[in-house]
């Protein structure tokens, strides 16, 4: 807590992945969200395991380091929390007062969390009626120690945490919710964000969460498969994977690119692994709704590689679109960086975007 209580509080969006640390500060203006700071550093080796922090110290370190090197003067954070163990469900139950919904819902959520529930903090929104005497309800259940271990470390850095937010809310928040002219809006799309370790793909239909799987299976495993292949160093593998170009897989039976074909099986692997995903969705949903999945929305810093968009799309046989924050016409580019397309950049503007919602 901040010693004088009339002090300002001014935020940044932390976005703690197993290979970086990500952090974004913003401005709004209107409808415009300027992107004024970002900073990209490495995360300290052997400090993420399964989401979870396991060198708190180290971890603080690195980020209050990366905080006064980039003359970030934030006072509190917004934190992201993913993987395997993170549920977001939508679910329906008999219709009951958000009380009883209340009292009720370690047991609705007991179903679907691998963990012990009284391990997990859980939250919960009522979505709707469904008929008379049911209502859908949105169910994030995340293990204490994923949040716990997150909040300390930032802590550690001297910022106050005030939200801790589901990364994948965060992703849909800056790249399809802050544009009000996107036709996603209206749709069923997958959002489908490919990191270093793994890759989550979340159903958002008509703007509501519905499901978010992750994969274990991500960028680290392509590059991996480069370096054992051609007895390369992690940079030269992670620069050949840059440079490598998907389309022609699309359109050519025989690839003489040799690159391509070590990692090929591995986006083939990761494409079943989508559809898998899909296809749970469709096994869920109730089929008077006819709301199959449209689009894909491909984002992360796996999403980066050139053709894999194309390639993709035609694997799962729907439109994938490549999409980065600036991409989003409400963004723009204020920072001193050169950030392209922004797709890296997706889960931590849409933390820093959180606390704008809190002040309001």
């Amino acid at each position: 807590m901040s010693l004088n209580p009339f002090k300002k509080s001014t935020y940044v969006g932390v976005d703690i992945g197993h290979k970086y640390i990500k952090l974004v500060q913003l401005e709004r203006n209107g409808g415009i969200w300027k992107v004024t700071k970002t900073v990209k550093v490495p995360t300290p080796s052997d400090t993420m395991k399964d989401g979870v922090v396991t060198d708190i110290d180290v971890m603080g370190i690195a980020i209050r380091s990366a905080l006064r090197e980039h003359k970030i003067t934030a006072t509190s954070a917004v934190v992201g929390v993913s993987g395997a163990s993170v549920i977001v469900r939508t679910l329906t139950v008999n219709k009951m007062t958000p009380v009883m919904l209340r009292k009720s819902i370690k047991y609705e959520a007991g179903r679907y969390v691998p963990s012990s529930i009284d391990d997990s903090y859980i939250e919960f929104e009522i979505l709707g009626d469904v008929g008379e005497d049911q209502m859908e309800v949105l169910i994030v259940a995340a293990p204490r120690e994923v949040v716990e271990s997150k909040v300390k470390a930032v802590e550690k850095a001297d910022l106050d945490v005030d939200i801790v937010d589901v990364e994948a809310f965060a992703m849909y928040r800056s790249l399809i919710e802050s544009d009000e002219s996107s036709i996603l809006h209206q749709m069923t799309v997958a959002l489908v964000d490919i990191g270093a370790t793994a890759t989550t793909v979340s159903v958002v239909s008509e703007g509501a969460f519905v499901m978010t799987r992750t994969i274990v299976l991500a960028g680290q495993v392509l590059t991996d498969a480069l370096k054992t292949y051609f007895q390369l160093s992690d940079e030269q593998a992670e620069t050949g994977k840059s440079q490598l170009d998907f389309t022609p897989l699309v359109t050519e039976s025989v690839i003489e690119n040799q690159p391509l074909r070590v990692i090929q099986p591995h986006v083939d692997d990761l494409s079943r692994e989508i559809r898998r995903s899909l296809g749970y969705f469709a096994q869920q949903t109730d089929t008077t709704k006819n709301n199959p999945v449209t689009h894909v929305v491909l984002t992360g810093g796996g999403a980066k590689l050139k053709g894999l968009g194309t390639y993709l799309s035609n694997k799962l046989g729907v439109e994938v679109i490549t999409s980065g924050v600036f991409e989003n016409p409400r963004f723009l580019n204020s920072s001193d960086e050169e950030l392209g397309a922004g797709m890296e950049w997706s889960v931590a503007a849409g933390l820093a975007m959180r606390a704008f919602a809190k002040a309001a």
